[in-house]
């Protein structure tokens, strides 16, 4: 799996002065897709593939450098809560999403047998798409998935069984108990 941050409609505008700034004179040295989305949609120059722009998309600030106080706050639980889980994870900060209504946690989910096309699914959270489309102001998140690739991923033979247990955490506070206690049922050895 792999996460970061894009911060929040408060934080992000300073991500990305300094981002258009540090591209600088820079910026003629990208292609010809990077030097439009420098002008049009900034963040979408970490999506880049070419070879020649990547040293450059390198050299860029990385958007966790530039979280307010609220967003470096939950991405820090999000990690946390990671790695209690122990799931692998690593941040990449080349992972943003490009549309303004992402907010604050990006991922996706990697599979390790598909080759240079592994991402088996991305998404992440949504403040404000609701609002953008006539309903009221709420947070969400979601995802999109290849369902080919996933078919791809998938172990051969029967489908999986009915879960033995589904924990549920009733409140921010129960979540880090939730995750152990999942986890550890998880890690519970079949007779």
């Amino acid at each position: 799996m792999v996460v970061n941050s894009v911060g929040c409609r408060e934080c992000r505008p300073d991500f990305g002065g300094a981002l258009l700034g540090a591209l600088g004179e820079r910026k003629s040295r990208l292609c010809g897709d990077c030097r439009r989305r420098a002008d049009t949609n900034p963040l979408r120059i970490f999506d880049c593939k070419v070879p020649a722009c990547q040293p450059i998309v390198d050299d860029l600030p990385h958007s966790t450098d530039y979280l307010c106080d609220g967003c470096d706050e939950h991405f820090r639980k999000v990690t946390a809560q990671l790695t209690a889980l122990e799931l692998d994870y690593r941040v990449s900060h080349r992972l943003v999403r490009g549309l303004d209504y992402y907010a604050r946690t990006t991922f996706e989910v990697l599979g390790s047998a598909l080759g240079a096309q592994n991402a088996l699914l991305g998404g992440g959270r949504y403040d404000g798409l609701v609002r953008q489309l006539g309903g009221p102001d709420r947070a969400g998140i979601g995802f999109a998935a290849g369902m080919e690739r996933l078919v791809l991923a998938m172990p051969e033979g029967p489908g999986a069984s009915a879960p033995d247990a589904f924990v549920v955490a009733l409140g921010e506070a129960a979540r880090p108990a939730a995750h152990v206690l999942a986890l550890g049922l998880f890690n519970i050895s079949e007779p």
